[in-house]
């Protein structure tokens, strides 16, 4: 091979191993209901949401204000909830509570001093919410068992959850890990639903916008325990 073509080869592997091919090892089982092959990216990036008001997820937070309606919620928990823009649009006169992390949490405390905020603590029980959004969260989460324990316990009513379509975003041959630096992993359809059902039963699974491949569960909790066997 001669020199320029070793060149370019190796400029081709480098660009790709800078968006975060090949970095991780092939998991070759299933895993956090992915299939096996499935390369996931074991930390995360941090993403700075703050200055996002409702370009992404709006439809997800339109789907909950008409269940919060439907069953009459009287709380709603908003977990890792950005800006927390899209929570006081929909939600104006619930009770609310909007959890994240630092410096996040900071942001949210002084931009709306009249809510309610907390830190997010997967381990640490609390108060149940009649609904629960966990708007394109999971694939953030190293360790997403975790966080749908943490969803089943605080459910008392229902989930609704969203995250990327990894099919429509990249085809149905990707193996990840996202070129996203800021997820974890991301799941299809079918994957996603198989996952989430572990620990909740689903009623509505479907895109709600095309543009960003969204992808949302809504469901109710099987059990406070945590996953069936």
């Amino acid at each position: 091979m001669n020199k320029w073509k070793l060149l370019r080869r190796k400029l081709r592997y480098g660009f790709r191993h800078k968006l975060g091919f090949f970095q991780e090892p092939v998991v070759k089982t299933e895993q956090f209901g992915i299939r096996a092959g499935y390369r996931h990216r074991p930390e995360n990036a941090f993403y700075d949401d703050t200055a996002q008001k409702d370009q992404h997820q709006r439809e997800v937070y339109e789907a909950a204000a008409a269940a919060s309606k439907e069953i009459g919620a009287k709380k709603v928990f908003d977990i890792g909830c950005g800006s927390g823009f899209k929570l006081m649009k929909f939600f104006p006169d619930t009770e609310t509570v909007g959890f994240d992390l630092e410096p996040t949490l900071s942001f949210l405390r002084q931009t709306y001093p009249e809510r309610q905020w907390a830190a997010a603590d997967f381990e640490r029980d609390t108060d149940q919410a009649d609904i629960v959004i966990c708007a394109d969260v999971v694939e953030h989460i190293p360790n997403p068992d975790l966080l749908m324990q943490y969803l089943s316990r605080i459910t008392r009513g229902k989930l609704v959850i969203s995250t990327p379509d990894r099919y429509r975003v990249y085809g149905w041959d990707h193996s990840g890990p996202p070129r996203n630096r800021a997820h974890c992993r991301e799941w299809s359809m079918d994957e996603f639903r198989i996952y989430v059902e572990r620990w909740f039963n689903i009623e509505d699974h479907r895109i709600t916008n095309f543009d960003d491949s969204t992808q949302m569960i809504i469901g109710t909790p099987r059990s406070p325990a945590g996953p069936v066997a």
